[in-house]
């Protein structure tokens, strides 16, 4: 399609079309199949919804009048001629979400460009104050808007959906037995196999679940793993474009840009995907688009996955030609990611394993603050039943020394360091080969003639004394180093990383890399013994915080 022709004199109008509140669209129900034809949709309104509307528009006329810069799932950018064309693209979008998609939410804006005054802006000139224009009216549009659950409330005599809880508007069958449905689930319902097959398309037919299969989730050996990623400082690179390029480069550079952040991600995810083997059916992507990424899989592989990711999407970045260009152009040193992973039990509701996997991501994110070079990735395995905050899960694994005034421990290993941190520094303690280094010694992929550097009963005893404090800690240290097999080699091996000094401008701050690095022997096993759970303990004299944690059977 070729691109309008802008009368001298005149500017064009930024066209901004976008979805909203689309993490409780996708996950209003705990059913996978729903959630993969919830993204599903999402993905089309800003791009085949889009696309078809504009086309037609186009078609009526002997010149193009709209021109699309950006279509992306569940966000477009368009130039028109006329703020009457851009309207006409928003109300076909608009309305085909009604009847194609009920309960999304989905809006667009058209810029009414600047005041012409006696000295009109010609051309493209305004095109990067335009959009910023655009962004803000869509904002403010925003805030007035209510809620799409307003258009259904729940009546005395309306029959909840099995799945949400929204009124129901359809009956629909699974298993054989008829369930009422809300029209959001229904719609969902309809495209979860389109969903799931352009997912398949792009990551592997063997690795996603079967269409079959939908309904009873990922293959898995009694716990998933739900992986939230997202890029670091996506929006600044969008907003150096906009001050580094003008006119037609502009527009160039932004939906070149913005198509290529996609086929990294995707490249990068499929790289990952592609070193697991002997496995299928252990994938459910929901969400790979831009720089997001939301996957359910197996937990046994989906540490090494999400960091081979990780590490991948930096690589796959800087050999992307036009990625590589841009980010010379505006001055970004490359583009990294960060992730989060939440071990849970298949049947825990997965809208909160979500949003722990996404607070997990924003812990990770701490990285940006020491080593922007690096990646990095935060996970956590959930024993209890009880969906909480993590800085609540977190608060007893977090151990006062002997006093609030004598530092802490934090007895997990993240944010782990993906990339090449620099030595001796927060970051490279972090890094992610330490904490292999750990599982290794611990028995991950050791075979029979070279035995863990601890036996399951240290490791019992060390997270009993962590637990305590920093003074218990050593104490047992000292004696399970002398249970040991090989004395001298525990002996390194606690010091090196039971308590690991990071660097702290307060007060002194460790961590330990054990009770982490057991989690993931026991993730990549397939099954967690530590589901026992170890009474609440008293702190000392000085009114350290009780604190409590699951520990060994």
């Amino acid at each position: 399609m070729s691109s309008p022709s802008p009368a001298s004199g005149k500017s064009r109008h930024w066209v901004a079309i976008e979805t909203g509140a689309n993490q409780a669209y996708v996950f209003a129900s705990n059913k996978q199949a729903v959630n993969v034809g919830a993204s599903e949709l999402i993905f089309r309104s800003g791009t085949e919804w889009v696309r078809t509307a504009v086309d037609k528009i186009n078609d009526e006329r002997t010149e193009p009048v709209v021109e699309i810069v950006v279509a992306a799932s569940g966000k477009a950018l368009l130039l028109a001629d006329d703020e009457d064309a851009g309207r006409r693209v928003i109300r076909a979008v608009t309305r085909r979400a009604l009847d194609e998609a009920p309960g999304l939410e989905i809006w667009g804006t058209v810029d009414p460009g600047p005041d012409p005054g006696p000295d009109p802006v010609a051309d493209d000139a305004d095109l990067g104050p335009a959009l910023t224009r655009a962004y803000q009216r869509q904002a403010a549009w925003r805030s007035r808007r209510p809620s799409p659950l307003l258009r259904h409330p729940t009546l005395p005599f309306t029959r909840p959906c099995h799945y949400s809880g929204q009124p129901s508007t359809a009956m629909g069958e699974e298993g054989g037995t008829p369930y009422p449905r809300a029209a959001s689930v229904d719609a969902a319902w309809r495209r979860r196999n389109a969903g799931r097959d352009r997912m398949a398309g792009k990551l592997g037919n063997e690795a996603v679940v079967d269409a079959a299969k939908l309904a009873d989730g990922v293959s898995h050996a009694g716990w998933v793993a739900v992986m939230h990623a997202d890029g670091n400082g996506i929006g600044g690179v969008f907003r150096s474009i906009a001050d580094s390029y003008a006119g037609r480069e502009f527009l160039d550079n932004l939906g070149a840009f913005s198509r290529a952040l996609d086929e990294v991600t995707v490249a990068a995810l499929r790289y990952a995907v592609d070193q697991v083997t002997n496995r299928t059916g252990w994938l459910l992507p929901l969400v790979v688009g831009g720089d997001d990424v939301t996957v359910v899989m197996d937990a046994r592989p989906a540490f090494e996955v999400t960091a081979t990711f990780v590490e991948q999407f930096a690589r796959t970045a800087a050999a992307h030609p036009v990625v590589a260009r841009v980010l010379t152009d505006v001055g970004h040193p490359g583009l990294t990611a960060c992730a989060g992973i939440a071990y849970v039990k298949p049947h825990y509701p997965f809208s909160e394993a979500y949003e722990l996997a996404e607070q997990l991501c924003g812990s990770a994110k701490q990285v940006k603050q020491v080593d922007p070079s690096c990646g990095a990735l935060d996970f956590h395995v959930l024993h209890d039943s009880v969906g909480r905050s993590l800085d609540r899960i977190r608060m007893p694994l977090t151990v006062q020394d002997g006093g609030s005034d004598r530092g802490e421990s934090r007895l997990w290993p993240g944010p782990v360091v993906i990339g090449a941190p620099q030595p001796g520094g927060w970051a490279a303690a972090h890094d992610v080969t330490r904490l292999r280094e750990v599982v290794e010694a611990l028995g991950g992929g050791r075979g029979e003639d070279d035995p863990p550097v601890l036996a399951r009963g240290a490791l019992h005893r060390l997270r009993q004394a962590l637990l305590t404090g920093r003074t218990e800690a050593v104490r047992a240290s000292d004696q399970v180093s002398v249970w040991a097999a090989d004395p001298a080699a525990a002996r390194s091996f606690l010091d090196e990383h039971l308590l690991v000094a990071e660097p702290s401008v307060d007060r002194p701050v460790s961590f330990s890399r054990i009770l982490g690095a057991v989690d993931l022997i026991d993730m990549a096993a397939g099954t967690a013994p530590h589901a026992g759970r170890e009474p609440r303990r008293s702190g000392d004299g000085d009114g350290d915080p009780r604190v409590r944690q699951e520990v060994a059977a």
